[in-house]
């Protein structure tokens, strides 16, 4: 079955960075509100998985799905260079969101493995240049590691999770999607709870709990994070004649001086001290 959906798949990258480790290290037993991808990309490192040790040589895949206990340690001797990438955002089909469909945290290898691990060569090429446009290069790799891992589990059906949640969730979950696919595409505008409720013919009451239990946040603060992430894209690229009136209006503010107390607030410095 298919999971995604190229209307709605828009995942956020919370990080992706490859680290050598050469010293006898170790990572206590952790998990992660979001889905986590490491990939030993040369050497061999050692992983606590399923309440044992395992070593995990050069070419292998972790998922991580939200909730999953890992720890690692380097060996004294040893060496690797890992790639991890921390994603949120995501909504596939049958799924809670965030997840995806693998039973195992090892991913199997077959010709869509090499593929990952190809896209991912590509991915660390990218973080380390800091290129002309990287953040969007980034993202577009991160999705297709995303396609070449689903295309994967497709071909493990009995490491598979077969879609779990009720149909109430998969309503839920749609409209969720539906109204993030709505705010990406729609941020620049006016837009208000009532009206997105009135579009998705749901109560204000029923989207604000919806979307908050999946995400975290209300609809309308989505919208504000949405607006203040591409206001600090346009200030990182903004040449010198660009004022912060012009970025406050491009993202949906009419009023520069309550984007600017926002932006501080949110990520406490104003938009005029953004390099």
């Amino acid at each position: 079955m298919s999971y995604t959906d190229a209307k709605t798949l828009n995942p956020e990258i919370l990080y992706a960075f490859d680290p050598w480790n050469s010293d006898p290290v170790a990572h206590p037993e952790h998990s992660h509100n979001f889905l986590e991808i490491s990939i030993v990309l040369e050497g061999q490192t050692s992983y606590y998985l399923d309440h044992r040790w395992r070593t995990i040589q050069a070419g292998q895949v972790l998922l991580f799905n939200p909730g999953v206990p890992h720890a690692e340690r380097q060996v004294n001797g040893t060496f690797s260079h890992q790639l991890h990438i921390g994603i949120q955002n995501i909504a596939l089909h049958g799924l809670n969101r965030n997840f995806l469909p693998n039973n195992q945290v090892l991913l199997k290898n077959d010709e869509f493995q090499y593929k990952v691990i190809e896209q991912a060569w590509r991915l660390v090429t990218e973080i380390n240049q800091q290129a002309s446009e990287s953040r969007l290069l980034i993202k577009g790799i991160v999705i297709e590691i995303l396609v070449y891992i689903l295309r994967n589990l497709a071909n493990q059906q009995s490491d598979t999770i077969k879609p779990f949640i009720s149909k109430t969730e998969k309503k839920q979950t749609q409209l969720v999607n539906n109204v993030i696919y709505f705010l990406e595409n729609h941020y620049r505008e006016d837009i208000s709870l009532d009206q997105l409720a009135h579009e998705n013919y749901v109560s204000t009451t029923y989207l604000s709990k919806t979307f908050k239990d999946a995400t975290t946040m209300s609809p309308i603060n989505y919208l504000i994070q949405l607006r203040l992430e591409n206001a600090r894209e346009l200030l990182h690229d903004a040449d010198a004649t660009t004022t912060v009136k012009q970025v406050a209006s491009a993202v949906g503010y009419d009023d520069a001086y309550h984007f600017s107390k926002l932006f501080k607030k949110y990520y406490g410095v104003s938009p005029s001290q953004v390099d």
